[in-house]
């Protein structure tokens, strides 16, 4: 049996920071605000699949963004 490699290059990746004043607000919600045709689902399956990460943890769609200390948020989509 092959396996395959995922390439990189077929995801799209996005980088933000919280702003020290930003107001708790879910992670999907939070990025959905950011990014251009996102949609609150496709962010929740990319969750649940492990592509959303705060300061390089994995987390869930419920995940409460803060904005203490300008948290990093990525999120990684298929193309």
């Amino acid at each position: 049996m092959e396996t395959l490699d995922i390439d990189e290059s077929l995801y799209e990746h996005y980088s933000f920071t919280a702003d020290s004043g930003q107001q708790a607000l879910r992670v999907d919600k939070f990025l959905m605000n950011r990014i251009e045709n996102a949609t609150r689902n496709k962010i929740q399956q990319a969750a649940k699949a492990g592509s959303v990460r705060v300061n390089d943890v994995v987390v869930k769609s419920n995940y409460k963004v803060k904005g203490r200390s300008g948290q990093g948020i990525v999120h990684s989509s298929s193309i």
